[in-house]
């Protein structure tokens, strides 16, 4: 076995690395759609002084809670308005939510049980792309599990700090994205009493407490909500003629997906959540899968007389059963469940690593694993070398990683431990590395919307507009640039606009010289190509035939 102070090396070491590469992620782009959205409604939010009331490019926003806008609206005015100024207060909720995992899997697990287990969700694919790619899932992932931290200790010790500050982290997560910030951690917990058979943890007057302090909370957003869209009736959001914001919020945007009052409907497949779990919790999965078997064969044979915690494997499985009920799911929405995940995944791995129960079986996972991570050095070889060619330095530190891989792979001097995390971890660090460094500021150089405007933002002091005609609006074009932006697809309207000589025109190949043709002096300032980067194809990733699968947008200026 491990000595201690081996293990520890290891576990605050690989957190240092993951940090270091997670904070070069930070500066990247924006992505379209949905992180740059979220950033352009906070930049708004912070230039008009509107808390209550949100609103994305001028119209009004119904669609999530305003916590993730409102910290950023704090972070704009301590750092500026900046890419990493948004995504930093998640990125530390987020940390604050693997911290809680640690905090949560050590009240009923060893010491380094619960190590294991942040380690392994600080490392999922999951947290680097919600560290980089930043949406509401990011600071709900860290909340719930804060709460869930918290209610495990009121549930063993009954101190009031306890039910306290779970009502803060239930309140904060339902105001990054609603009611399922409590359904979460009541779904865990109680299951974890059914299946103890403790009825009477259903009725403990601290709960109404805490259901006092979570309404409190909520308060002035919904106040906010009865405001923009209660008391406006003539409004219409999303098809909805005069909908109301409070029944929107605490019914329709959770509850309407599954009873199919809402209107988002992208028909996915009954396993859909399930395979995109599998990949998000990468690198991982490979013992995810014989960990929650192992778990719930062993609820079922000890539930006469049950004496290790359920919270981690029925809210995991529960959940995930009532997410798959949703009528519109995005990969993105099991991350909040990922740190149960890992407690169950360290579990498994504890028991072999730290009293070597059952190597025989593990043996044979391992293998499997280590040919998954095989694959992904793979994949990150075709990614620098085929599809964007890097530069020595990268290919040095690929081949560096690759041969670390191997030693501790075939090396018979490594313990299971040490053999296991690395062999683990290095494919994790080399891939993450490389896509934050080479693949995706590569990949940014053809998203259109974030070049434009942060072009715009470098000249555009002497007052410009920015006039769209016949090309794509992205919402880091309005994030990065401070112009004022005008949508013209009448051709009148956009000849009588460029009378006004302090416009840009933002047009697509097809229509340039017919704007051209419009104003005499038009001329071309600069050319982007453009591509939808969350929508990634065979055709593109090709460097043969991405010329066809990209368009090009042309700024003019006069």
């Amino acid at each position: 076995m491990i000595a201690q102070k081996a293990f520890d090396r290891i576990f605050h070491s690989s957190l240092i690395v993951l940090a270091a590469i997670y904070c070069i992620g930070m500066r990247m782009h924006l992505m379209d759609i949905d992180s740059a959205q979220y950033a352009l409604i906070s930049k708004e939010m912070f230039l008009s002084g509107n808390y209550l009331q949100v609103h994305c490019a001028g119209a009004d926003y119904l669609d999530k809670p305003p916590l993730l806008f409102w910290i950023s609206c704090l972070s704009f005015e301590i750092f500026g308005i900046h890419d990493w100024a948004f995504r930093l207060p998640s990125v530390l909720v987020l940390a604050f939510g693997i911290y809680s995992v640690y905090r949560y899997a050590k009240i009923y697990y060893p010491e380094n049980t619960a190590k294991l287990a942040s380690l392994i969700m600080a490392s999922t694919c999951a947290a680097y792309l919600m560290t980089h790619d930043v949406r509401t899932d990011t600071m709900l992932t860290g909340w719930v599990m804060f709460s869930i931290w918290q209610l495990a200790e009121f549930n063993n010790n009954q101190k009031f700090k306890n039910i306290f500050f779970a009502a803060i982290g239930i309140g904060l997560a339902m105001l990054t994205k609603g009611p399922i910030g409590l359904i979460i951690p009541v779904t865990a917990f109680s299951f974890e009493f059914i299946y103890k058979r403790e009825w009477r943890k259903f009725f403990r007057w601290q709960y109404l407490v805490a259901l006092l302090i979570i309404a409190l909370m909520l308060a002035p957003m919904s106040y906010g909500l009865y405001q923009q869209f209660d008391l406006h009736p003539e409004k219409e959001v999303y098809s909805m003629k005069g909908p109301s914001g409070l029944r929107f919020f605490y019914w329709t945007q959770s509850f309407g997906r599954i009873t199919g009052e809402s209107y988002w409907n992208n028909n996915p497949d009954p396993f859909f959540l399930f395979h995109s779990f599998l990949w998000s919790f990468l690198p991982w999965t490979v013992f995810f899968l014989p960990s929650i078997y192992s778990e719930v064969k062993a609820k079922i044979k000890n539930f006469k007389s049950p004496s290790t915690e359920a919270i981690s494997v029925g809210g995991f499985i529960l959940v995930l059963l009532f997410f798959s009920r949703s009528k519109y799911q995005l990969p993105h929405y099991t991350f909040c469940i990922h740190p149960l995940a890992a407690v169950i995944t360290a579990k498994y791995l504890g028991q072999r690593f730290f009293s070597e129960q059952n190597l025989n079986s593990f043996r044979i996972t391992y293998r499997v694993h280590v040919f998954v991570m095989s694959a992904i050095l793979i994949l990150c070889f075709i990614l620098i070398y085929f599809v964007f060619p890097a530069g020595l330095i990268q290919y040095l530190i690929f081949f560096s990683a690759l041969v670390a891989f191997i030693y501790f792979n075939v090396s018979k001097k490594n313990d299971l431990v040490r053999k296991t995390i690395f062999v683990t971890l290095i494919p994790c660090f080399v891939l993450t590395f490389m896509l934050n460094t080479h693949f995706y500021p590569t990949l940014f150089s053809y998203q259109s919307g974030s070049n434009a405007g942060k072009d715009l933002g470098a000249i555009q002091k002497d007052g410009k507009q920015l006039m769209i005609f016949a090309a794509p609006y992205n919402f880091s074009l309005e994030f990065y640039s401070n112009a004022k932006i005008l949508f013209y697809n009448n051709s009148f309207n956009c000849k009588l606009q460029l009378m006004n000589k302090n416009t840009y025109v933002l047009v697509d190949s097809a229509n340039l010289a017919y704007v051209k043709s419009m104003k005499p002096g038009a001329r071309i300032l600069k050319k982007y190509p453009d591509f939808s980067v969350t929508q990634l194809s065979p055709q593109f990733l090709d460097p043969n035939t991405r010329a066809k699968a990209i368009q090009w947008v042309n700024l003019v200026g006069y």
